[in-house]
């Protein structure tokens, strides 16, 4: 999630994978449902947010549709106040948090350079209790400037040797400039949003037949072999959306429907 603050107004924006979110893009009524640890009380719980809805759409997708990626406007600050979530706001896209392709090459950001993602495996946690965010870290791999040919379309992408598995789409992924002091990592590092996780690499050379059709005994290969080497799409992708003229003119709008509302109550 990212926090903008718009005119001293603040604005929560849910940000994941296109793909992790297909069955609400698909029927727009299924209530979307996450998982937070509480401040009061140990375990988590599930929460039913709102959406807005914007031109007929409560997620937004990018122009380009081979990018892998979706954002929500989120009804939240209601109950932010009983959730153990922290909070970074940005102002605008060149916020000193984002890691869009600017700030990658004003510190000079390449090959080689760490960085690391933050997920969750459901086997780790129960029911009752809460969730328990792993991070795993690694190094980018390759950092293309412009866009590149990839399955599903032309698109720019990150690569980086971390390995991910099936439920880590839509994590961040961060790129790390320094780290100043042992502790808990987000108190004493520089750090970027580098961008989301949205798949790992499989191997070409590592599949395997299967049968997709028992009576006719059509077949498919499928892939079976993890590189190692995650997918990421960039951060820029999803400030593309959230700075949109069409998203600036509806932040406004809310502004003023707060004011006026506020207004008529004071009469």
């Amino acid at each position: 999630m990212l926090f903008l603050k718009h005119d001293k107004n603040y604005f929560c924006y849910l940000i994941s994978a296109k793909h992790v979110i297909k069955p609400v893009l698909e029927n727009p009524s299924t209530p979307l449902s996450i998982r937070f640890n509480l401040k009061e009380k140990e375990g988590a719980e599930t929460i039913n947010f709102p959406t807005y809805l914007i031109k007929g759409k409560r997620w937004l997708e990018h122009p380009n549709e081979a990018i892998d990626l979706s954002v929500a406007v989120l009804n939240i600050f209601n109950v932010l106040d009983r959730l153990n979530v922290g909070a970074r706001f940005i102002e605008r896209s060149d916020s000193e948090y984002i890691a869009s392709s600017d700030w990658l090459k004003k510190y000079k950001v390449g090959q080689g350079d760490q960085v690391f993602t933050l997920g969750l495996v459901p086997y780790l946690y129960t029911e009752d209790g809460p969730n328990m965010v792993l991070s795993r870290f690694g190094t980018i791999s390759l950092l293309p400037e412009d866009e590149i040919l990839l399955p599903g379309g032309k698109q720019r992408a990150y690569f980086i040797d971390c390995q991910a598995f099936g439920g880590n789409s839509g994590g961040p992924a961060y790129v790390l400039i320094e780290r100043t002091e042992k502790g808990p990592m987000f108190t004493g590092a520089k750090f970027g949003l580098l961008g989301i996780v949205t798949e790992f690499v499989p191997s070409p050379l590592r599949m395997k037949k299967v049968k997709t059709d028992e009576e006719q005994q059509h077949e498919k290969f499928q892939l079976i072999e993890n590189t190692g080497i995650t997918k990421i799409v960039p951060i820029d992708y999803a400030m593309d959306i959230i700075f949109s003229d069409e998203q600036k003119d509806f932040r406004s709008k809310m502004i003023e429907i707060k004011q006026d509302t506020k207004s008529k109550g004071n009469l």
